[in-house]
């Protein structure tokens, strides 16, 4: 909450900086950044967020957004969309988008400021999650194009493939022992 809070505050002091600047008409010096962003080197606001979300544990991140107030929902749904726009963590921001969805869908819906943040959240959560497939995809084929060369190379099989040759052995074998056994009780 506070991430969003000082998020919210930088955000108001930039929009004051440009209003300020096209009333003077020139360029006024950039006011100063609160001191945990200046501390962190400069991080953006948005960035600041991010990190912080990442920050918490993921075992807890659930919990985190369950107790978190819907007004602050809806400014954290709005990073998000921000976070799918610009592909930053885009894992850790899908988990987030579809679990405050699943939890807030009703107030979510019925709230038509937040109406056109889900159209632009659905347009980015589908590219996104395309283009990691994509990368998913083509790391396999190229995993497994890797594997084949390795084994047609050395003529040796990988551990999963020696594992399953080794358990069909067993099985063969415990099924000759049980054969054997039907065999001399049935002389």
């Amino acid at each position: 909450m506070e991430a969003i809070e000082l998020f919210k505050e930088e955000r108001l002091k930039v929009i004051e900086h440009r209003e300020k600047s096209k009333a003077a008409k020139k360029p006024l010096p950039l006011p100063k950044m609160h001191p945990i962003l200046e501390a962190l080197g400069k991080v953006s606001p948005t960035r600041y967020v991010l990190d912080v979300i990442k920050k918490v544990r993921s075992s807890e991140l659930e919990e985190a957004l369950l107790v978190l107030p819907f007004h602050y929902v809806e400014d954290l749904l709005k990073l998000l969309d921000v976070f799918l726009s610009l592909e930053w963590e885009s894992e850790l921001t899908c988990r987030c988008l579809l679990f405050l969805l699943r939890i807030h869908h009703g107030q979510i819906t019925s709230n038509q400021v937040l109406l056109p943040v889900i159209d632009r959240l659905r347009g980015h959560i589908s590219s996104t999650v395309g283009n990691m497939r994509d990368t998913i995809g083509f790391n396999m084929a190229a995993l497994k194009f890797l594997q084949s060369e390795i084994e047609t190379k050395k003529e040796v099989t990988f551990f999963t493939d020696a594992t399953d040759k080794f358990q069909e052995a067993g099985r063969k074998r415990k099924q000759t022992r049980k054969r054997k056994g039907v065999a001399l009780l049935t002389l």
